[in-house]
């Protein structure tokens, strides 16, 4: 992947770009991460897919704009990123918030996409994200941010106080010095990661080819069991995937799984 830039005219977006092969795979990241955080979907579709995978406004390399963090203006973005940069409408795949955005951007830009990947959306608990486990994060993570902890330290603290793996806490921590802090404070208050309805009622807008995979809720997934019913009414062209024993990120967790789950799909729409 060769790293980029590109203005829309609004912000500057990074991005990660990898060789022209077959058609366009573009990856949207979730609220704690980066472009990067899909190696394990990029390494194992680089070589059949011409892949893009971008940096948010306010995450990793792309600009900062104090007050425009919402999934209206995200979406906008790779809708703009998309029409400047990718040369066909690609299957776009979405993790979390990445997963909203690009539910948003099926519904609200049908003709930019081929098909869409949600994996993990806040389908539940969203009007009560502080009792869903990975809530400890976003606490610590505006902790550290207002005490201006050092990286290692945060390394140590994601370990000892939310149980994270050292590669886990690695990644988390150096995110943590490439997101705005603006970010995470409105996620504390509740804003950013929603939409404008109930995310049902708005998977009910996407007309394309889609895949909604879900994980172990009792892990950290943001689906609950009682939900995926009304997940599966709504989804007019899509199929579901649940993915066991794994929590909210599941193509980190068990990226042979999901890229096995993903790479069915894409061949379904061949």
């Amino acid at each position: 992947m060769i790293e980029k830039k590109y203005h829309t005219g609004q912000v500057e977006l990074n991005y990660g770009e990898g060789v022209t092969n077959g058609f366009p795979m573009m990856l949207i990241h979730g609220s704690g991460s980066i472009w990067q955080d899909w190696e394990p979907v990029i390494e194992a579709f680089s070589a059949g897919n011409h892949l893009f995978a971008v940096d948010l406004r306010g995450f990793g390399g792309s600009g900062r704009i104090a007050g425009s963090y919402d999934i209206t203006t995200f979406t906008d973005d790779m809708a703009d990123f998309i029409k400047g940069v990718v040369p066909l409408p690609p299957v776009v795949v979405g993790h979390s918030l990445g997963a909203l955005i690009t539910i948003d951007l099926a519904g609200r830009y049908p003709g930019l996409v081929r098909g869409v990947v949600l994996e993990d959306p806040p389908v539940s608990l969203l009007e009560d994200l502080e009792q869903w486990d990975g809530w400890r994060y976003f606490e610590m993570a505006l902790e550290m941010i207002r005490n201006s902890t050092s990286r290692q330290d945060a390394i140590a603290l994601f370990i000892d106080g939310a149980g994270y793996s050292l590669s886990e806490a690695e990644r988390a921590a150096r995110n943590l010095e490439v997101i705005d802090p603006e970010i995470i404070e409105q996620i504390m208050r509740g804003r950013i990661i929603k939409l404008k309805e109930d995310v049902p009622t708005a998977l009910g807008h996407i007309q394309c080819p889609s895949l909604f995979i879900s994980s172990d809720f009792h892990l950290g997934s943001l689906v609950k069991p009682e939900d995926l019913p009304e997940v599966q009414k709504k989804l007019r062209n899509g199929v579901m995937a649940l993915v066991k024993d794994v929590g909210h990120s599941i193509h980190m967790e068990s990226a042979q799984v999901f890229n096995q789950v993903l790479g069915d799909f894409l061949t379904r729409l061949e």
